[in-house]
């Protein structure tokens, strides 16, 4: 008897840590991916396209940007390996990268994710044969996959620990894509609770998580880089 109790304690605490490791890793996804920044840039590059063709767009847009996150999460640690980068450069960098756009949405500006309001205008003037290729570039790729979202991604997959992590990862990506394609859809129908107001709070609030997020990928690779190991602060640094 108090074997069975040790063992369903026992699995209670491994589905709990899986649970918060899933949790964790879809919240830091969907934030990264500047959900409400994609939906302005969606609907300036698609204002005079009939619904059906927006939502064709968002379909597509969405699957691109999963493919590439999921293999960017099952090849990605191979592939830095390969070129020589550490992982903890990698944190570092993307950290700092997500600190930058986090604190352009603070101040309420449009973060730049690789579309002007000049692009977005001359792609909505598009002929329709050409509509769909949006879908795929700058929409799919760099602008849902862009590179603070796939930062997070290969950070969430090198802290995973087995095969069960790794799986939490790729159902935490699919989560965050189906939501962000949710999204589009609704707006796609127009959604009236969209006022320049709940943007630019959205702005500043999604902006403060990213830089939490930032800073807490670059703390990560200062704490398990070489550099501070030689310098004796290791143990400084908050875990």
């Amino acid at each position: 008897m108090q074997l069975s109790n040790v063992m369903m304690s026992a699995i209670g605490v491994c589905i709990e840590g899986e649970y918060s490791f899933f949790v964790n890793c879809f919240f830091r996804i969907f934030v990264a991916m500047c959900p409400l920044a994609i939906v302005v840039l969606y609907l300036s590059m698609t204002p005079s396209f009939a619904l059906r063709e927006r939502l064709a767009i968002a379909r597509t847009s969405c699957l691109v940007a999963w493919g590439v996150m999921i293999l960017t999460a099952l090849g990605g640690p191979k592939a830095l390996e390969a070129i020589g980068i550490a992982m903890e450069a990698f944190n570092i960098a993307g950290g700092l990268l997500l600190i930058v756009v986090g604190f352009a949405m603070l101040r309420s500006e449009d973060p730049e994710i690789a579309v002007s309001k000049n692009e977005a205008t001359e792609i909505a003037q598009l002929p329709k044969k050409k509509r769909q290729d949006i879908a795929i570039t700058p929409l799919g790729v760099p602008i849902i996959a862009g590179p603070g979202a796939l930062a997070v991604v290969l950070s969430n997959r090198v802290a995973s620990k087995g095969n069960g992590d790794l799986l939490f990862c790729l159902l935490a990506i699919s989560l965050a894509v189906f939501l962000m394609y949710l999204l589009l859809v609704v707006t796609s129908r127009g959604a009236k609770w969209l006022t320049p107001t709940i943007l630019k709070l959205s702005f500043r609030l999604s902006g403060l998580f990213l830089i939490a997020i930032g800073m807490q990928l670059a703390m990560n690779g200062l704490r398990n880089s070489d550099l501070l190991a030689s310098l004796g602060t290791k143990t400084y640094i908050i875990n």
